[in-house]
């Protein structure tokens, strides 16, 4: 089995080559090296796209995946794109907030077939979080309520950039519509769908270069939770 990670970006040229860097670094030291990245550009009008194709890692692809701005659809279409032999598909986000060793975690449940789905959560109780706003951990805390009353009740932490997919699990899911619960909302329907969701301890550290409009995240998980709930 590979691993495919998704980075969704959109004008991160002050990140991206910091967080590529540690992402190789981490996945190096857990000795992990069946993956590959694709950058999936939704929009960028900075030196993104020049910083992703000059990265000089083999591995790391550019993709221009849509020009709205959109997470969502950004991940899809990164994820779409993905090699025959790719088997798990997963997406971090740039600033590497959560720990990428999560990864290997996630992909060997998969892989063993203790999984279909696993979701990074902050809110476990082995979880290591560093730095969080009260704003922040204010909304976490909100969106984990309000996504486990769902029917599968299976997302913990619908906002944790990082989760993984089976890929037949996620090719057999309808349309899914993007925004910055894509993820989420994906889980959420697999689950209902017989699939197999594990939820793994992360430990996530707080970026204050992050520029996350949490009004616009908060609308899209609210819009998601609901047609989630209309579709029960």
């Amino acid at each position: 089995m590979s691993l495919l990670i998704v980075i969704p970006v959109r004008n991160e040229e002050a990140r991206l080559a910091p967080g590529l860097a540690l992402l190789a670094e981490r996945l190096q030291a857990c000795g992990f090296e069946d993956y590959a990245v694709i950058v999936a550009d939704n929009g960028s009008t900075d030196g993104t796209a020049a910083l992703a194709r000059a990265s000089g890692d083999p591995r790391v692809s550019y993709l221009r995946a849509c020009e709205q701005g959109d997470k969502g659809a950004a991940i899809a279409a990164g994820w779409a794109a993905a090699s025959p032999a790719v088997s798990v598909l997963a997406y971090v986000d740039v600033d590497m907030a959560t720990d990428p060793e999560a990864l290997v975690r996630g992909f060997r449940l998969i892989a063993e077939g203790l999984a279909d789905v696993v979701l990074g959560s902050r809110w476990d109780r082995a979880a290591r979080v560093v730095g969080r706003s009260w704003r922040r951990g204010f909304l976490s805390a909100g969106l984990s309520l309000a996504w486990r009353l769902l029917p599968a009740g299976v997302v913990r932490d619908p906002g944790c950039g990082l989760k993984l997919f089976r890929r037949s699990t996620w090719q057999a899911l309808p349309p899914v519509a993007g925004g910055f619960a894509y993820g989420a909302e994906c889980a959420e329907l697999a689950a209902r769908r017989g699939a197999a969701v594990a939820t793994i301890p992360v430990s996530w550290t707080d970026d204050d270069a992050g520029r996350i409009r949490l009004g616009r995240a908060a609308g899209d998980y609210a819009r998601a939770w609901v047609r989630l709930l209309a579709a029960r």
